[in-house]
């Protein structure tokens, strides 16, 4: 609806720290979920999907994921606040690239929070 009234809800019980939601390639709902590390997915009538990514510091593995974003490409970023850095992923939830350590110099993160990307495709954190 476009009216501001309120349509459903989903996920209950299974959301642990949900922090941002966007709107797949494929037309899913992508949600970071903060107390799981990983991000779930659900249909846009709230049916669950899946997830993708798990606890950890290697490719593909997330620690505290606060946002993420899509591109005009699919590809689902993430601000991986904990690990420092971004995860970008398909739109199918495989994992592609990350970029970033901790640290204050150029390419360098201190747990990320917010993430955009603009129709060029340049990422803002």
């Amino acid at each position: 609806q476009t009216n501001g009234q309120f349509c459903f809800s989903f996920g209950s019980g299974q959301l642990g720290g949900p922090r941002d939601v966007a709107v797949t390639a494929n037309n899913h709902l992508v949600i970071a979920v903060f107390r799981h590390h990983c991000i779930y997915t659900y249909t846009l009538d709230g049916h669950y999907v899946g997830k993708f990514a798990s606890y950890g510091t290697g490719r593909g593995q997330l620690n505290s994921p606060r946002s993420l974003t899509t591109d005009l490409y699919g590809l689902i970023i993430v601000a991986d606040s904990y690990n420092h850095r971004v995860s970008i992923f398909d739109k199918d939830g495989v994992f592609i690239h990350c970029f970033g350590s901790r640290g204050s110099n150029d390419g360098q993160f201190s747990g990320p929070r917010g993430i955009a990307c603009n129709p060029n495709g340049s990422i803002y954190v």
